[in-house]
């Protein structure tokens, strides 16, 4: 497939083409048009309507993933990497929160401010999602917790459920966030929407969270559930054979928990 995205002012119209014959293509073929424009905004969202951020990380966030992907790293460094990261993804998730506008008194005047509509119910895929899970429960102290255990078979890459503690307002309608720091094929996440959905969680309520995602992991989210948001750090550039994520960091669980 040739790379015709050359001409900035011809950007708009030659992506919208693209993706409307992307659509109906194979998977190599969106992955292909994924990797000819990895730094074209436009096109990458128009291939991945569910990624409700940046596809492009920050200098700073260039950073902090260059500490999480360094197998030299030690744990103590990977962990801190990690919550700094949160913490932005913290910021990304808030820009998909429903807001309303108040009047408040500062100690000068009165001046216009944003407030968020609703309270939101957090989930956890147990473990890594764990590892960043107290940074957003310090941003949001009044957040419901459930947790979730689904295990991917390292054999056959496929996800297996194992455990839940769900929140009794899970269904409440406010937006439920999932940190999972690791999309590969997707199957984890596939799972625990499924769960959320069949608990009465709608799909348009649901953010995820995540630090590193394959294409592959999004491509997949994005035809089954078009509806959910996903906030990330970074789109790497694929998986390998055995459905690790590339270049990636490893498992993240047991680098942040340092049982590897």
């Amino acid at each position: 497939m040739q790379n015709l995205f050359i001409h900035p002012a011809k950007i708009i119209v030659v992506g919208i083409a693209m993706v409307s014959k992307v659509f109906g293509c194979e998977l190599d073929q969106k992955l292909e048009a994924i990797q000819l424009n990895r730094q074209n905004e436009a096109v990458l969202k128009a291939l991945l309507p569910i990624v409700h951020c940046s596809f492009i990380p920050s200098k700073y966030e260039q950073v902090l993933m260059t500490q999480l992907r360094d197998s030299s790293s030690s744990t103590s460094e990977f962990r801190d990497a990690s919550e700094k990261i949160a913490e932005l993804l913290v910021n990304k998730v808030v820009e998909c929160l429903p807001s309303k506008t108040v009047e408040i008194q500062t100690p000068v005047t009165t001046c216009q401010g944003v407030m968020l509509k609703s309270r939101i119910e957090l989930v956890s895929v147990m473990r890594s999602g764990d590892a960043v899970l107290d940074v957003f429960m310090n941003h949001f102290p009044d957040a419901n917790v459930s947790k979730f255990l689904i295990q991917r078979d390292e054999l056959t890459a496929e996800a297996r459920f194992k455990y839940m503690k769900i929140s009794p307002e899970l269904a409440s309608g406010n937006p439920v966030v999932i940190t999972e720091p690791m999309i590969a094929t997707g199957g984890s996440l596939e799972m625990a929407i499924s769960i959320l959905k069949e608990k009465g969680v709608r799909e348009e309520n649901m953010i995820i969270a995540s630090i590193c995602a394959a294409p592959e992991g999004l491509i997949y989210l994005n035809e089954r559930f078009p509806k959910i948001k996903v906030v990330m750090t970074s789109l790497d550039l694929r998986l390998n054979e055995r459905k690790f994520i590339v270049p990636g960091l490893g498992d993240f669980g047991d680098r942040f928990f340092g049982t590897y």
